[in-house]
């Protein structure tokens, strides 16, 4: 059984929470009693606050994450344009190197004086060359044949040459 003295100690503090309320409902509370008004201001104040903070911060976010995916975008941007450069040199180094290969082979083949230099067309693609014309003699067929396959970067020679008869 609790005793009378814990009992009425109960009772008055009962008692001045419930005063406190009230005169923190009209606003006349001492300064003693103003402190749960302070905490719950203080909450309140803290939660706007917080919830500013999280606001802004979230603002923040936001356009950050909108600025990395521009970047990325621009960045996919210029890899892909990289790519279309790199293909075009690629298709162009292609072209040279059969220019190069055609003239590297037709100064090979036609360096002898008697060489026919306009009877025989030298052509060449992916490091196959195409001889096509005619000549006199099967000789000179096999001659030509011959100095166009010696040639660095020849891979195969057509022979496409016709002699005359």
């Amino acid at each position: 059984m609790p005793s009378l003295k814990s009992y009425l100690a109960r009772k008055a503090a009962k008692k001045a929470a419930t005063a406190t309320l009230k005169h923190a409902a009209h606003g006349t509370a001492t300064k003693a009693k103003r402190r749960p008004i302070r905490s719950a201001t203080l909450l309140a104040t803290g939660a706007l606050i917080g919830s500013a903070a999280s606001f802004s911060v979230s603002r923040r976010a936001t356009r950050r994450r909108l600025q990395a995916e521009k970047v990325a975008a621009d960045a996919a941007a210029v890899a892909a344009d990289q790519e279309r450069a790199a293909a075009r040199h690629e298709r162009r180094r292609a072209e040279l190197d059969d220019r190069t290969l055609t003239d590297r082979v037709k100064s090979e083949i036609f360096r002898p004086a008697d060489s026919p230099k306009g009877d025989v067309v030298v052509d060449s693609e992916n490091g196959v060359v195409h001889l096509r014309g005619s000549v006199a003699s099967s000789e000179l067929r096999d001659r030509l044949v011959g100095d166009a396959a010696a040639v660095d970067g020849v891979l195969r020679v057509d022979d496409l040459l016709h002699v005359r008869g």
